[in-house]
C-alpha cells in the first residue's frame, strides 16, 4: 500500500504550545498544517472553512521526538534462536520494532547501525510505519572491536545479513569501507572507537582505532557533505575520537574536562543515550533468562559501568552548565528501550541537571540541529508537520511522556498515526 495522502488543511486547537525552541510555552494556540507542513502557529491563527479540526483543549502540543541513536532492525538475543531464523524474518520482525518507535512519539530518528536504504525507502513512501530514519547502514570497526561478530569458535556470526562487513584496519581498508557505505545509501557514517557492552572479544573502555583511521572517515564522510558519529565510551577512546573532528559522540559516559574542552571548542554534538545500562539492571532483576542468551559479559560490564556513570554525574552537569551541546538518543534495539525511548527524559533531568524544557529542546530543535534537518523540530510556518499531543504537563512531570495512554495524537508529516481526540 503507497503513502496515504495527508489531509489537505487540519487544525490543531486550543492546547498549551511547546514549540521546541525553549520559548514560554503559549496557551490556547492553534497549528495549522496543509499537507505535509505547517502553514501558521499561534495563538491567533484562524482556522480556514472546511479544515478538519483537532481539539486539544487541555493538552500539550509538542513537536515530534527526535531520536538521536536507535538500532531499529531485529535480531534475536538469544544466539540459537538467532542462528535460525532467516534473514527475511528479521526484516520483517524489524516492522514492529520501527512502528513502536513512533507510537510512542519518536517521529525521526538516527539509526547507529542495521537499517538500509531499503527501510528507509520503505517508511518515506508509507509501506511500513516508523520513524524517518536517516541511515549509517553499518557500525564500522576494527578487526576483534565492538562491531566485529567474530566468536572464539573462529567464525563471525552474520548480525544482519543484509548488511556489507563492517570490518576494516588501516587507513586504506577504512577509507574503502566508508566510500562503499556512502554509495549504498548512507546519511551519515558511524565508527566505534572503544569496545562496548555486547561485543565478545573487547572491553568497553579500550580504545580502537586510530586518529589517521577515523580521521580519514571524518575526511571521507565531508567530501560527500556527510558527519561521522562516533561509538566511544571509554575516555582514551572519547579523546581520541575527538581529536579527528568527529561530528557527534555516542555514549561518551567517561569524558573528561579535557574532553569537555575539546567539546566546547570544536562544537562536538554530545548523545549521551544515559537510561541503557541503568535499565537493562532493572530488567535483569525481573528477567533472569536474560543473563542466560548473552554471549559477552553484558552483566558484568553493565554493573561495573554503572558504578562509575553514579560518580561522573557531578561532571557531567558541569559540561552541560559549561554548555556542551546535548542531543536526545537512547540506544534502542532489540535488547531494550523499543517504544520506551522516552524513559531517557528523565535520567537527561536526574543525571544531567537539565530542566525539562531544555531536554524537550535536546529531543526536538537541537536534535534536529544534530541530524542536520531544518524542515524538522520546531513547531513553525514551513516545516514537517510532526506533532505530539500530550494529556497533562511534561514541564512539571517529564515522566509523563513515558505513558503511552496519555498521548492523543502523533502525527509525522500531517498524517495521524495515533489520533484518539
Amino acid at each position: 500500500m503507497a503513502k496515504p495522502q495527508a489531509s489537505k488543511q487540519i487544525a490543531i486547537t486550543g492546547g498549551t504550545l511547546i514549540d521546541g525552541s525553549g520559548r514560554d510555552p503559549v496557551k490556547n494556540a492553534t497549528v495549522l498544517i496543509e499537507g505535509e507542513r505547517i502553514v501558521a502557529v499561534g495563538p491567533s491563527v484562524a482556522v480556514p472553512k472546511g479544515a478538519q479540526v483537532i481539539d486539544a483543549a487541555g493538552r500539550t502540543v509538542l513537536p515530534g521526538i527526535i531520536d538521536c541513536h536507535v538500532h531499529g532492525t531485529y535480531r534475536a538475543r538469544d544466539m540459537r534462536q538467532h542462528l535460525l531464523n532467516t534473514p527475511t524474518y528479521n526484516v520483517l520482525r524489524s516492522t514492529a520494532v520501527l512502528e513502536e518507535t513512533i507510537a510512542c512519539g519518536v517521529t525521526t530518528a538516527r539509526d547507529m547501525g542495521g537499517a538500509d536504504a531499503g527501510f528507509r525507502a520503505a517508511i518515506e513512501e508509507g509501506y511500513i510505519a516508523g520513524p524517518r530514519l536517516l541511515i549509517s547502514i553499518a557500525m564500522i570497526s576494527q578487526t576483534g572491536g565492538h562491531g566485529d561478530a567474530w566468536v572464539p569458535a573462529g567464525l563471525r556470526i552474520q548480525k544482519r545479513a543484509w548488511l556489507p562487513s563492517p570490518v576494516a584496519d588501516g587507513v586504506d581498508e577504512v577509507r574503502r569501507l566508508v566510500r562503499h557505505i556512502l554509495m549504498a545509501g548512507a546519511d551519515f557514517i558511524k565508527i566505534c572507537a572503544t569496545g562496548g557492552i555486547t561485543s565478545v572479544t573487547d572491553s568497553w573502555d579500550e580504545q580502537q582505532f586510530t586518529t589517521e583511521e577515523i580521521s580519514v572517515a571524518v575526511a571521507e564522510a565531508k567530501a560527500r557533505r556527510k558527519t561521522v558519529a562516533v561509538h566511544a565510551e571509554g575516555v582514551d577512546g572519547i579523546r581520541m575520537a575527538l581529536e579527528a573532528d568527529i561530528h557527534s559522540l555516542e555514549h561518551g559516559w567517561f569524558i573528561d574536562e579535557h574532553s569537555v574542552d575539546v567539546m566546547l571548542k570544536k562544537g562536538t554534538w554530545w548523545v549521551p543515550t544515559l537510561a541503557l545500562v541503568p535499565l537493562s539492571l532493572e530488567h535483569r532483576a525481573k528477567n533472569t533468562a536474560w543473563d542466560k542468551q548473552q554471549l559477552a559479559s553484558e552483566d558484568v560490564k553493565e554493573r561495573e559501568i554503572h558504578a562509575l556513570m553514579e560518580k561522573q554525574i557531578p561532571l557531567w552537569k558541569d559540561a552541560v552548565k559549561r554548555g556542551v551541546k546535548v542531543a536526545f538518543g537512547t540506544d534502542q534495539s532489540h535488547r531494550l528501550l523499543v517504544g520506551e525511548n522516552l524513559a531517557e527524559m528523565r535520567f537527561m533531568v536526574d543525571w544531567l541537571g537539565m530542566s525539562p524544557m531544555q531536554v524537550l529542546v535536546s529531543a526536538t530543535s537541537k536534535a534536529a540541529e544534530c541530524i542536520g534537518r531544518s524542515d524538522v523540530g520546531l513547531l513553525e510556518a514551513g516545516r514537517l508537520a510532526d506533532v505530539l499531543v500530550v494529556e497533562g504537563d511534561p514541564l512539571e512531570n517529564i515522566r509523563i511522556l513515558e505513558e503511552r495512554a496519555r498521548l492523543k495524537l502523533v502525527m509525522q508529516g500531517g498524517r495521524a498515526y495515533t489520533n484518539t481526540l
